[in-house]
């Protein structure tokens, strides 16, 4: 397990340190000199960031943008480690810098610093960037209902790994996950293959049914029968044998057992990535637990669950139009429900929390068995200003 700095520990050592390497970096301000903290002492200004983001290219070139409450001069800072940042890749009056030669084997995580005595923001860019796996990604970045930070670098989702490239692994080695937790059946295994994984990852097998819902689909696919299709998965059916599986995150006993797994390795200490196949259901369930424990508002948890589609997008719509190629559907659009998400399958899993326990946090104490030490040492482990 790694040994974590606060993040005040984390602006003391970046205010010590300056800038080795070389990258190349462009500021939103012309005028600006960056890489100069001369230049900005001299400018004056305290500068307070509100929030910040990341996005990188094909090319590897990163963006960072901020807001700011109190416009002044901002000190970037790069790191692969998210709790030590002592790279200095730019300094400017403006609210964006862009950089590029950094090592594209490597996670990046991004300080906007003020060079006043206010506190960073970190970001990174959402997207893990593998070649295999779209949906993979960091849930860090979000705010919660007082004003706290979910943590970049400590919990990860993803879609199977079966398929990882070597580059997909030499990017998830640099991660640094203590743990890994597959939520496949043994059959989705076989199917699609064990996760690859960086050598020495210790994983744990947590898996949860689909609800039949592969059967189903091989019996709908398999048939090659528009109408015996449209009768298994046409006119709601197949959005439906969702909502069913959703329930039973709730009310199955063994079910919840695999999600209070993985929450107990994260309120420990634990680097944690879980996956599912394609990323968006079992994944999708997890992920809004943590967010909701941590207090990440409701719009942001759908938000985040939603993303998948757009994640996904590309491989399913490929799919589909493989389907047809190959003679098997003539209408794969019956398929959409099964390939992406919906607002509905998380409205029907937090219903069932309602119906049964009465309040989310009595889904948390009684259901997934997280007492409210726990639920305190999962937000010292995940929170920060």
């Amino acid at each position: 397990m790694r040994i974590r700095t606060t993040r005040l520990a984390t602006i003391a050592v970046t205010a010590a340190l300056t800038l080795g390497g070389s990258v190349a970096v462009t500021s939103s301000a012309a005028a600006d000199e960056v890489g100069s903290d001369a230049n900005v002492s001299a400018r004056g200004g305290l500068g307070i960031v509100t929030s910040a983001s990341a996005t990188v290219d094909a090319a590897g070139t990163y963006t960072i943008t901020w807001t700011d409450r109190w416009p002044g001069p901002m000190r970037v800072y790069a790191s692969t480690d998210v709790d030590r940042f002592t790279r200095l890749v730019g300094t400017t009056n403006g609210t964006s810098l862009t950089v590029s030669g950094l090592d594209p084997a490597q996670r990046w995580y991004f300080n906007v610093t003020p060079v006043g005595p206010f506190v960073g923001v970190v970001t990174a860019p959402r997207s893990l960037g593998l070649q295999s796996a779209p949906n993979a990604r960091d849930i860090g970045g979000y705010r919660t209902d007082r004003g706290l930070t979910v943590k970049y670098g400590q919990v990860f989702r993803t879609d199977a790994l079966g398929k990882a490239t070597d580059a997909d692994v030499a990017r998830l080695a640099s991660l640094g996950v203590d743990v890994a937790a597959d939520f496949r059946t043994d059959t989705e295994i076989a199917g699609n293959g064990v996760n690859r994984l960086p050598a020495g990852t210790p994983i744990k097998n947590l898996p949860i049914a689909d609800g039949n819902l592969t059967n189903i689909t091989n019996a709908a696919v398999g048939s090659r029968d528009p109408i015996k299709q449209q009768e298994l998965l046409g006119d709601g059916k197949a959005a439906a044998a969702l909502e069913n599986i959703y329930r039973g995150f709730v009310d199955d006993p063994a079910q919840r057992a695999q999600f209070t797994t993985v929450l107990r390795d994260i309120a420990d200490g634990k680097s944690v990535i879980y996956n599912c196949t394609a990323g968006k259901d079992r994944t999708g369930w997890m992920t809004a637990i943590v967010l909701k424990a941590l207090g990440v508002d409701d719009a942001t948890v759908y938000a985040d669950y939603l993303a998948s589609n757009d994640n996904l997008r590309a491989r399913n719509e490929g799919t589909k139009a493989g389907l047809k190629a190959a003679g098997l559907m003539q209408d794969p659009s019956l398929m959409d429900p099964l390939l992406y998400v919906q607002k509905s399958y998380l409205d029907t899993a937090f219903a069932q929390v309602q119906t049964k326990y009465g309040s989310f946090d009595d889904y948390l104490r009684t259901g997934l068995g997280i007492d409210p030490t726990t639920e305190l040492k999962l937000r010292a482990r995940l929170l920060t200003l």
